[in-house]
């Protein structure tokens, strides 16, 4: 199976915090692995480091076996290839929905309108929001600007898609119509690798779950592995929490 990134001893902080401490990971192309951890684990720095939202001060990070720290690398096309739905959405409220969606494709992948609005309805069809396309943004729901955010993500073409925290901005009643989403999204192959606290999201969804804590990567697995056997006790004290093990 084809590794599309590889982390090799990551290392992040801000002024004195050190938030990623030798980091060592990596996503095969059409894996679904969530990440989960107790808040300040280091979770959202790591994802946000993968298409450099943050910029790591030590060790590789590896996208199609080219490293993506090197200066000449071209980051608005990593960010085409590597896109990014984030908790708090990060719409433009002062667009509507299909402007939202038609802009970046124009400015970075250089389509034509009529192209971009052709495929931004596609998208926003397939998360139901099309009958929303000339809606203001800030006149949805949570739920529906979430589903926006990643019709926005998908009118990219990427080939991973990073989810930092989807739900956790939501009311409990909008959770639901995100997640089937992307549960959709996994249906179709798409990479993707998803910060959660949604436990049983996580549990059925993923290929993979990874556990942070105090910015090291304690345990990786299976979601049996994880779920139902983990091996490690503070693994096991943050499952008490949120599952019957």
């Amino acid at each position: 199976m084809k590794k599309i990134i590889r982390v090799e001893n990551l290392k992040k902080q801000f002024g004195n915090n050190v938030v990623l401490k030798d980091i060592n990971f990596s996503v095969n192309e059409g894996e679904i692995i969530t990440i989960i951890g107790s808040s300040g684990s280091g979770k959202s720095t790591l994802l946000r480091c993968l298409n450099l939202l943050e910029y790591p001060d030590d060790g590789k990070v590896l996208y199609n076996d080219i490293s993506i720290l090197e200066s000449k690398h071209n980051t608005d096309k990593l960010r085409a290839e590597v896109g990014m739905v984030f908790q708090n959405f990060n719409l433009f409220n002062n667009k509507n929905v299909i402007n939202n969606c038609i802009l970046a494709p124009m400015r970075v992948l250089k389509l034509g309108k009529e192209e971009a609005i052709k495929t931004a309805q596609a998208n926003l069809e397939k998360v139901g929001m099309l009958d929303y396309a000339l809606q203001d943004v800030k006149t949805l729901s949570g739920g529906q600007k979430q589903r926006v955010a990643i019709a926005r993500a998908l009118c990219m073409n990427p080939r991973v898609i990073l989810f930092d925290e989807p739900t956790s901005a939501l009311d409990p009643e909008m959770v639901g119509e995100v997640l089937t989403v992307m549960k959709q999204l996994a249906k179709e192959g798409m990479t993707m690798v998803i910060v959660t606290h949604e436990m049983s999201f996580a549990k059925e969804i993923s290929d993979r779950v990874v556990f942070m804590d105090e910015g090291i990567i304690l345990e990786q697995g299976s979601p049996q592995e994880i779920f139902n056997n983990p091996k490690n006790t503070r693994t096991q004290e943050f499952l008490k929490r949120f599952t019957q093990i």
